[in-house]
């Protein structure tokens, strides 16, 4: 019992002594991403063309500490940013190339016979990662965020237009 107790104080004492970066906040925000279709011939998957999301960062380190930097990322795409002092937000376009995002499973969305401007909102095709890294004192920390990217399809036809087999993923 005295064990525990004695346990217990180190571990107050340990958590009291840490340098204060309780205080850093970051959060992220993401415009939605439209992108047009054209008619699909059957259902397959559609592969989507690169995407470009726009996303925006609010960030403050803890008043002792200083931004060293805030990365954003979306798949294997990333950018890293050393902001200046007083600057405590960031807006950026990150663009994911299409051989970093999966086809999509879409059934009978935009297949020929549907209306025109047919809309399709999908969440969860895109996910950014966003860091922000204080530094104080010589000692750095790090807070984390994601973001879901919303995406929506529109559906694309026209009286010109044929149906296209470009952005369909290959039979397997």
């Amino acid at each position: 019992m005295q064990f525990q107790a004695f346990l217990t104080t180190i571990l107050c004492i340990a958590w009291l002594m840490q340098p204060a970066f309780a205080d850093a906040e970051l959060a992220a925000y993401a415009r939605e991403t439209r992108i047009e279709i054209p008619p699909r011939n059957d259902s397959r998957a559609i592969r989507l063309p690169q995407l470009d999301f726009a996303v925006r960062a609010k960030f403050v380190c803890a008043p002792e500490a200083v931004v060293e930097s805030v990365t954003i990322s979306v798949a294997d795409a990333y950018r890293r940013y050393a902001p200046t002092d007083g600057d405590d937000n960031l807006e950026t376009t990150i663009s994911v190339p299409a051989s970093q995002i999966a086809p999509i499973a879409a059934g009978n969305f935009c297949a020929n016979g549907n209306d025109d401007n047919e809309e399709l909102l999908l969440s969860g095709v895109a996910t950014a990662q966003l860091s922000l890294r204080c530094v104080a004192e010589g000692a750095p920390s790090v807070s984390f965020t994601s973001l879901i990217l919303p995406l929506r399809l529109v559906c694309k036809t026209g009286d010109d237009q044929e149906p296209s087999a470009a952005l369909l993923s290959p039979a397997r």
